[in-house]
């Protein structure tokens, strides 16, 4: 989601900074709309305890490629060394601090998880994707024994059709391998140091150091859902908003569909807080919308209704049948930045917060939604209106928490 962005033409310091407004999604290549259940779409989520299991000292890091560790169940797989073990493990949740293993909190190279499903049979005629949120960092997923999907680097979702690779009806077996090595060129940067005395450490030894101020948790950090949707479907949305006269709002659309040759229409819709239409029966793939008398998104602090979210409905339909709908929030707004003032819907707006990092005790950087939501009750109570992110994308789910708050993200 875009709004109108503009700088100064002396503002030139500011291209040296990325500046990221209240975006209610973090985007990655190839990547569909955040999953949400509507009245064509099913969402199933994989969370939960998984199978998990690290690989011991004495074991070459490469052994459960090598025994084909991704064609059976962990839990089959035997192995003489009590930190090769098969344990339950949350996710999403960062595995160092679950144990109380010092080995497994320090722990560097492949982990491996696994889970059974099922998935089920009236899904077989849909077309079925399977996300991940988040895992860091290197990343190699299995379905029944089928490498479906790969993916370097952490804190942003990945995912891929496996409508042919699920059995439906019966259960289905996802593997993970999953590696926090860092390197030069990774983000963040880390190097492994070995330790080649043998008298101390046993050949081979290795320890990995990272070139940041922030530890190094790793795990399936966020969401892994599958989620089904009609053959013919709404791939992406786009939107940016304006605002013309101080009570006009515009919202520009432009919808990407699965099918491009289909004969399939899209209708956008637009609905209040209460749920009323205020915009109905807007036909094309790509339009805009007025909304006179509009209701502003503002921050928290500057108006007695921050945060402010109308609703799209879009909807593809063929022959008065509707094929599929998503909705999307949004709230109208602008951004400006003069030499002396950065504007937010026309008036100056001043940051008040605080730096952040996506980091607690026991689920290191795993999503906990009890935790974002006291992060911005406390916000709230002292105050502020904004903060700025530390190094990394967030989660979906709390800049979608922050939009519906009215809190600012820099």
């Amino acid at each position: 989601i875009k709004m109108k962005l503009s700088f100064d033409s002396n503002m030139n310091y500011f291209k040296s900074f990325l500046l990221a407004i209240l975006v209610s999604n973090a985007f990655a290549e190839n990547l569909r709309l955040y999953p949400r259940e509507s009245e064509t779409r099913d969402v199933k989520t994989l969370d939960g305890f998984w199978n998990f299991r690290v690989i011991s000292v004495d074991d070459d890091q490469n052994i459960g490629f090598t025994q084909k560790w991704y064609t059976k169940s962990l839990e089959s797989v035997r192995h003489p060394n009590p930190t090769g073990d098969v344990i339950p493990m949350p996710v999403p949740s960062s595995f160092n601090d679950i144990t109380q293993s010092r080995f497994i909190r320090d722990y560097g190279g492949w982990v491996w998880y696994d889970l059974s499903f099922f998935a089920p049979l009236e899904w077989k005629d849909k077309s079925v994707t399977l996300r991940f949120g988040s895992a860091h960092y290197q990343t190699i997923v299995y379905l029944n024994g089928d490498n479906v999907l790969n993916h370097t680097g952490g804190h942003l979702p990945f995912e891929t059709y496996v409508t042919k690779t699920l059995k439906y009806g019966e259960s289905n077996l996802i593997t993970v391998a999953l590696n926090n090595i860092l390197s030069a060129t990774s983000i963040p940067q880390g190097s492994v140091v070995y330790k080649n005395d043998t008298k101390l450490f046993p050949k081979g030894f290795y320890e990995m150091k990272g070139n940041f101020d922030f530890f190094n948790y790793a795990g399936i950090h966020r969401h892994v859902f599958l989620y089904a949707l009609p053959k013919d479907h709404i791939k992406d949305i786009s939107i940016t908003t304006d605002i013309k006269d101080t009570k006009t709002g515009i919202i520009a659309y432009k919808v990407e569909h699965s099918e491009q040759t289909s004969k399939a229409e899209c209708v956008v819709d637009v609905l209040d807080k209460k749920g009323n239409q205020v915009s109905t029966g807007n036909k094309g793939y790509s339009g805009a919308i007025t909304i006179p008398n509009a209701t502003f998104w503002w921050p928290y602090t500057t108006d007695p209704n921050p945060g402010y979210q109308y609703t799209l409905r879009v909807s593809l339909t063929e022959n008065d049948k509707t094929i599929d709908v998503y909705y999307l929030k949004v709230g109208i707004r602008t951004v400006r930045a003069t030499e002396k003032e950065f504007l937010i819907n026309g008036k100056p707006f001043y940051f008040r917060g605080f730096g952040k990092h996506e980091d607690a005790n026991i689920r290191g950087k795993g999503l906990d939604l009890p935790f974002i939501a006291k992060d911005f009750n406390l916000m709230k109570w002292i105050g502020a209106n904004s903060f700025r992110t530390s190094h990394y994308p967030y989660s979906e789910e709390l800049m979608d928490m922050a939009d519906e708050t009215g809190i600012v993200v820099v």
